[in-house]
């Protein structure tokens, strides 16, 4: 399926690009779960920045709900509970 604006092929290269090379070091370092991918990856990052626009008030709530989203992201990433949540 094609991209409906011309940049945003290339603008999804370049978020896989980073997302399986950040996954590959946090692999190797132990920090990430071994079964995680971009293809998993990608889209749950995606669906934060959705889902934080959607949840709506004003720019640093919506930073909040934000962080909010990626601390259980990454909890689920890692399987473990992070330090900033204790």
């Amino acid at each position: 399926q094609a991209d409906a604006l011309p940049r945003t092929t290339e603008l999804k290269q370049a978020l896989w690009t980073a997302a399986s090379g950040l996954l590959d070091r946090a692999r190797a370092a132990g920090a990430v779960r071994a079964d995680v991918t971009a293809a998993d990856l990608v889209p749950l990052m995606c669906g934060i920045a959705y889902a934080t626009q959607v949840h709506g008030g004003d720019p640093a709530e919506r930073a909040g709900t934000a962080r909010r989203y990626l601390t259980m992201l990454l909890e689920g990433l890692t399987g473990q509970e992070s330090r900033s949540a204790r």
